[in-house]
């Protein structure tokens, strides 16, 4: 029986201005610009299928739940190596917070220019997640030599 739904074909991110998110994105985490237009512009991994919609609003607006704990995003973008990811995006000039480690993930966030968070995470052995997320991580792997 063939699947219904297949995957997450995208997520929206709203920002106040278009060209500066949209280079900030494309600049930090060399995605590649598909459509660019007055109220949005969409960008992608190079090589992947899930994009993002960068939406144009008035004023910044949340991008993750409180718990009542916890804030949570919406999203987070992965890894393979979180401390070459850190240190890449620093060098790029990245806000970055410290990495942190929690049940089975590393993880950072940056801030684009609206201040919305991404989370940069790197999923490991003790994680109920890294079996399924080591089943992409050899086409990921191969990918990315092809691009080094």
């Amino acid at each position: 029986m063939e699947k219904i739904i297949a995957k997450i074909s995208n997520i929206f991110i709203p920002v106040t201005d278009l060209k500066r998110s949209s280079d900030w994105y494309i600049g930090m985490f060399e995605m590649e610009m598909i459509e660019f237009g007055e109220r949005k512009a969409g960008i992608a991994f190079p090589n992947r299928e899930t994009f993002i919609v960068l939406w144009k609003v008035a004023k910044p607006q949340p991008v993750h739940f409180d718990t009542g704990e916890l804030k949570l995003h919406y999203y987070n973008f992965t890894s393979y190596d979180i401390n070459r990811s850190y240190r890449e995006l620093a060098a790029k000039g990245a806000t970055l917070s410290e990495i942190h480690e929690h049940d089975g993930i590393r993880y950072f966030e940056t801030y684009d220019p609206d201040g919305n968070v991404v989370n940069i995470v790197e999923t490991f052995e003790d994680s109920p997640y890294y079996a399924h997320k080591m089943k992409f991580w050899k086409e990921a792997k191969t990918d990315l030599a092809n691009e080094g």
